[in-house]
């Protein structure tokens, strides 16, 4: 698929100024754009998240630094012209962007300092859904301080509706709960139900040759995990209880409620959270057509 003109090119929008929003209720969602329809799959999210929080909507485009710096001007101005006829498109109201040349994921981490959240194609110029490690989404989603939303770019975006619930994954942990406050934020204002979801399973065998079980343990498991979901849930919000690993539970669960949205809280911080999101959430984000907010511990 061709890229838009302004693809290869640089600089800022027009006359318009890098926006800074000091005040956490102005911070903006920021969308970067790279001139692909597939990343363009991210503005229904994009004016979604902008409806229901009141937060404008930043574009941003990250250019290669090789591009001759007497073509940036141009680039500003066609870029400005092609996010203005989306915005109307989507009907996103009065939208703010930016071209800056650098490194794609670099840059959009840096612009994020200033926004509320982050939402993104995982799938754009390179056309590898399956395969975003080490591209800038997946960069982005694993260095991000902010909420990201991560739109598989397949088919139509999910983009919660009535009747399109909301799963959160759910381990047990304070740190996973982040997730469910947000999620209920979203479910209550765009009238969706919510998916609660924990799995369970034996730990394995700790260096000891021939261990064993006692033969309720996994029974007590279960309880354990079916108390904390019951005490954890709401009135009106359903929840699943399923044996395995958290992956697999929360992808079933998606399937099974059609769900428009999952929501997940990433593992780790600093360097241990660039290496590895979590094995739950790198799986998931891979594995899924379906739109999945990551939540950061910061």
């Amino acid at each position: 698929m061709a890229l838009a003109p302004w693809a290869n090119m640089v600089h800022a929008c027009a006359n318009t100024q890098r926006m800074r929003f000091p005040m956490a209720e102005q911070r903006p969602i920021l969308v970067p754009l790279d001139g692909s329809k597939l990343a363009e799959n991210a503005l229904p999210d994009a004016a979604w998240l902008a409806r229901i929080t009141g937060a404008p909507i930043r574009f941003l485009h990250v250019l290669d630094t090789d591009v001759p710096e007497n073509e940036r001007g141009k680039a500003a101005e066609t870029f400005r012209a092609y996010t203005k006829d989306v915005a109307a498109e989507h009907d996103l109201g009065e939208t703010r962007c930016d071209v800056i040349a650098g490194s794609a994921a670099d840059e959009i981490l840096k612009e994020s300092e200033s926004a509320s959240m982050i939402v993104i194609a995982t799938r754009g110029r390179g056309g590898f859904r399956a395969m975003i490690v080490g591209s800038v989404a997946d960069k982005v989603i694993r260095g991000a301080r902010v909420p990201v939303l991560a739109e598989p770019g397949v088919e139509q975006p999910t983009v919660p509706v009535p009747g399109k619930a909301i799963v959160v994954g759910l381990d047990g942990s304070p740190e996973a709960e982040q997730g469910l406050v947000m999620a209920r934020k979203l479910a209550t204002a765009s009238n969706v139900p919510i998916v609660l979801v924990r799995a369970f399973s034996l730990p394995p065998p700790a260096g000891i040759e021939f261990s064993y079980y006692p033969a309720d343990l996994g029974a007590t498991l279960e309880a354990a995990a079916k108390e904390y979901l019951q005490a954890t849930a709401q009135p009106g919000e359903k929840y699943v209880l399923m044996q395995g690993d958290a992956a697999t539970a929360v992808l079933e669960a998606a399937d099974q409620h059609d769900a428009g949205l999952i929501v997940l809280t990433s593992t780790g911080k600093g360097l241990a959270k660039r290496i590895a999101l979590g094995s739950t959430t790198d799986r998931v984000i891979h594995s899924t057509s379906r739109t999945v907010l990551v939540i950061p511990q910061v």
